[in-house]
């Protein structure tokens, strides 16, 4: 009884914590489906493991493994991750208010939700209205509408493609 009670109040405070997505996600269920999960009360994680799918409104993230950290009662950060053995990236996809649907790819995906802000690393990849940029880190501002992209060494450079078509 106590863990389901737990989990209906981890559910409750996402549904609440989507700050950047559309108005009427929040009000959306809040759907997670996984091999297993980790509830660590004293740390405010819970940790899906196992082709996790997690789903609410427009925001739909995949990965080998999702980390959902709370703090005072609010959901402060989303962290999907991919195994090193994995072929697949960690993603993420969202319709924010007034703009086109974005769609991020990496190895590992950090959502600060309260900054508004999404962390790519490893292989990423952030694409909106036809535009791509690619690097081996990506930074989002969602509110500023800053991106700050890095190679990951001196043989690399990071590639924006703009989608110039009307």
């Amino acid at each position: 009884m106590k863990l389901r009670y737990l989990w209906s109040i981890l559910l409750m405070l996402i549904l609440h914590a989507q700050v950047s997505a559309l108005d009427t996600d929040q009000d959306q269920p809040f759907e997670v489906e996984a091999d297993s999960a980790i509830v660590d009360e004293n740390l405010g994680s819970t940790i899906y493991r196992g082709d996790v799918s997690i789903i609410q409104g427009s925001l739909k993230i995949l990965a080998d493994e999702i980390e959902i950290i709370t703090s005072g009662g609010d959901v402060v950060q989303i962290i999907a991750r991919t195994d090193e053995d994995s072929n697949r990236l960690a993603h993420l996809e969202q319709q924010p208010d007034d703009k086109e649907r974005v769609f991020a790819d990496a190895r590992s995906i950090n959502y600060y939700i309260q900054e508004q802000r999404v962390n790519l690393t490893g292989e990423a990849r952030l694409r909106q209205k036809g535009d791509e940029l690619t690097g081996e880190v990506v930074y989002y501002d969602v509110g500023q509408g800053i991106v700050n992209l890095k190679s990951g060494s001196e043989n690399e450079r990071i590639k924006i493609k703009y989608n110039t078509a009307k």
